[in-house]
């Protein structure tokens, strides 16, 4: 069973929270604590934390070094819950690494689910997030001097590119290998390899710095 290491300052949601998780269901929380050294040294001890469920805000730094720290360990997935939901924080979470980001002004009662689609290879976003990110990658300009389509070295394989449209649509990675006909763990391999060679750390990351890159080059993105 999955285990939640939960790291929120705010004493009463960190307390709600940790009863949801609490219960039955899965995830489980393995911790909560409510700063950046509590967080890091559970990290580090080697103590269970699958998946981890951060703010941003912390009373003694930022919980960016959390999720930079989280993601060292292959496999491990990590979902911001913030009250910052400006461009600037959520970039900066999702090139740390982060796989989903929520907003605190939104309903969290759905929270296990929400970190069960992060668990299965989805990426979790309030609405006002998934936005900006569209605005965001609306905003990279095609550049003047490009190779023609179809031209020039492939950055990912065919395979890769399948994979990358099914996790970008939102399927979880049990879903894309169903419709490869291939294995969940060789999903997994075939996104680990992508990460490497997009230098990204999640799902929203990879296709957005895919998508940024062809277009670059003029060539055929990912929708």
């Amino acid at each position: 069973m999955d285990q939640v290491l939960l790291v929120e300052d705010d004493v009463p949601t960190r307390e709600w929270l940790a009863e949801v998780l609490s219960a039955g269901g899965e995830p489980q929380l393995a911790h909560a604590c409510g700063s950046v050294r509590e967080a890091l040294d559970w990290l580090r001890s080697g103590k269970p934390a699958d998946i981890v469920l951060t703010d941003l805000g912390l009373p003694d730094g930022s919980g960016l070094d959390v999720i930079r720290e989280a993601v060292r360990q292959p496999g491990r997935e990590v979902l911001v819950l913030s009250i910052f939901g400006d461009e600037t924080n959520v970039l900066a979470a999702i090139d740390a690494g982060a796989g989903g980001y929520l907003l605190k002004d939104g309903s969290l009662d759905s929270i296990r689910e929400h970190l069960q689609c992060l668990r299965s290879g989805g990426s979790p976003l309030s609405p006002r997030i998934a936005r900006t990110l569209i605005r965001r990658a609306r905003a990279v300009p095609p550049t003047s001097s490009v190779a023609p389509t179809g031209e020039g070295p492939e950055l990912l394989s065919e395979r890769e590119r399948e994979v990358l449209t099914g996790i970008g649509k939102g399927f979880s990675y049990a879903e894309v290998a169903d419709a490869l006909k291939i294995t969940t763990n060789t999903v997994r391999t075939h996104v680990r390899r992508i990460y490497e060679k997009l230098s990204v750390n999640s799902r929203v990351e990879a296709l957005y710095e895919y998508n940024r890159r062809m277009t670059e080059q003029g060539r055929p993105t990912i929708r």
